[in-house]
């Protein structure tokens, strides 16, 4: 959340910082974003590495930066929601075995 909204000294300035510069691919939401058409382009460039495609993404609905955040403020409330049960599930069964 903080590397897309550019929050502290987390700077979004490249796409390939996602991926911690392993691989040419970016975010899954740039591509499958909704309402997002992916077109070919053809031919590619020459610069283009042969087992990747180039292509050019238009009309999607949200940018991805904000789906993106979305869908990681999904995952940390999930995580924190089962964190609290866990913590009340342990609960209970301490206060099951001191009975």
């Amino acid at each position: 959340i903080c590397f897309f909204f550019k929050y502290g000294n987390v700077i979004a300035d490249t796409d390939l910082i996602m991926t911690f510069n392993i691989s040419m691919h970016r975010s899954w939401w740039m591509e499958n974003g909704p309402g997002c058409r992916v077109t070919p382009v053809t031919p590619p460039p020459s610069w283009a590495p042969e087992d990747h495609r180039y292509i050019s993404i238009a009309g999607c609905l949200l940018e991805y930066q904000y789906v993106e955040v979305a869908h990681s403020s999904l995952q940390i409330i999930l995580a924190l929601a089962g964190f609290i049960y866990a913590c009340y599930v342990v609960k209970l069964i301490s206060e099951e075995e001191d009975s």
